[in-house]
């Protein structure tokens, strides 16, 4: 019996932004100490769902997105109950407060939520703090965006200085160039201020592998045109982030909420995610792919993996789920042996290779770059 799914109405019934706030503060009190939450939960590690990306070795190719732990406060805990990997963030370079509350609406009947947080994080310095007061026992990935309010030079320039700062602290990096949910950030999947943001991050020289998300919006066609020109400058993508309304897949959404402005997640956008996944594996079968979108049950995080995706990550699932998700999911891979099923790329395993000499910056079109800001994602700031 799920006692998770037994209490889930009562929660339910509780705003989501408080019910995460009361999850969060549960969870940070194992943060130093996540042995206590293994032994709670009995979750264990599995010998054959270990997987290595980009010289990356993950205990579970199963992970929570980027939204979850926004302020780097409880990753050790989620690693505790089963996740291989946990994405902090999104974080800027400086602290926001986000929009306007309310700001997250659960759709029950559609197994979904849509959110229009406005990336609030606690700025990086203070994200730099808790990464460092807190040893990690699980991988790390570092998601990324750029401030509010900002053109395309000056986007790239401080997400480029906000990894210059950061990077050591995770396993890898993730660019957030798809959040719907504050004007200009999905200018950033514009091949011209994408290509110029990659040039300045291979720049830095780091050895983290970067990771490119990608909106659920963006058609395979122009996915591909894009990863054409700069797949030589990342090691892997994430696909997806949420779908901003409208879009088509808001057409059949059952829910009360369901016209509420913001990024769609959850079960309704995982045909989109999947079909992206299987078209980008297949257009460039050396290139990691991290899934996310949808992942509810061990058999969706099963086709993901054979549709492509080396790593899968859960958000909304976990939260409609509870804490012993993604263990179950594990168990499940674990049983029927998937990993050792799907056949991947010998390159995809390999350490980034980075050039020593810095390449040239290409500038963007000031008359392109007007163009693009001007008509570029939502905002629901006043």
């Amino acid at each position: 019996m799920d006692l998770y799914k037994l209490v889930r109405p009562a929660i339910f019934k509780v705003d989501p932004e408080v019910d995460h706030h009361l999850v969060a503060t549960g969870l940070k009190v194992f943060n130093q100490t996540p042995q206590v939450l293994r032994t709670m939960f009995r979750t264990k590690n599995y010998a054959n769902l270990s997987v290595t990306v980009k010289g990356v070795t993950f205990d579970s190719p199963i992970g929570i997105a980027a939204g979850f732990d926004k302020k780097a406060e409880f990753y050790n805990s989620l690693g505790a109950l089963g996740a291989g990997f946990v994405e902090i963030g999104s974080i800027t370079k400086n602290e926001q407060p986000g929009n306007k509350k309310k700001r997250i609406f659960r759709l029950p009947q559609d197994q979904a939520i849509i959110n229009r947080m406005g990336l609030n994080n606690v700025g990086v310095e203070e994200t730099r703090k808790h990464l460092a007061n807190t040893p990690k026992h699980v991988k790390i990935g570092i998601s990324v965006a750029p401030g509010h309010g900002l053109d395309s030079d000056s986007m790239i320039d401080e997400m480029v200085d906000n990894i210059a700062q950061i990077h050591s602290f995770g396993d890898y990096i993730a660019l957030n160039q798809s959040c719907p949910n504050q004007k200009g950030v999905t200018t950033l999947q514009e091949i011209p201020v994408a290509k110029k943001l990659l040039q300045k991050i291979h720049n830095l020289h780091i050895k983290e592998p970067i990771f490119c998300k990608f909106g659920n919006d963006i058609t395979s066609e122009k996915l591909i045109e894009l990863l054409t020109e700069v797949g030589h400058l990342i090691d892997g993508v994430i696909l997806t982030n949420t779908a901003a309304n409208p879009s088509s897949v808001h057409d059949n959404l059952k829910s009360e909420h369901k016209n509420e402005g913001g990024g769609l997640s959850g079960k309704p956008i995982f045909k989109k995610s999947l079909s992206l996944t299987k078209a980008i594996h297949q257009a460039f079968p050396d290139l990691p792919i991290m899934f996310s979108g949808g992942v509810f049950t061990p058999e969706d995080a099963q086709a993901a993996l054979m549709a492509g995706a080396s790593l899968v990550q859960v958000y909304t699932g976990f939260i409609y789920n509870g804490p012993t998700m993604i263990n179950q999911i594990n168990q499940y891979l674990s049983k029927n042996d998937v990993l050792q099923k799907v056949t991947y790329s010998p390159k995809i395993a390999e350490v980034p290779v980075r050039a020593s000499e810095d390449v040239v910056v290409t500038d963007i079109d000031d008359k392109k770059k007007i163009e693009l800001d001007a008509n570029s994602g939502a905002s629901f700031l006043e």
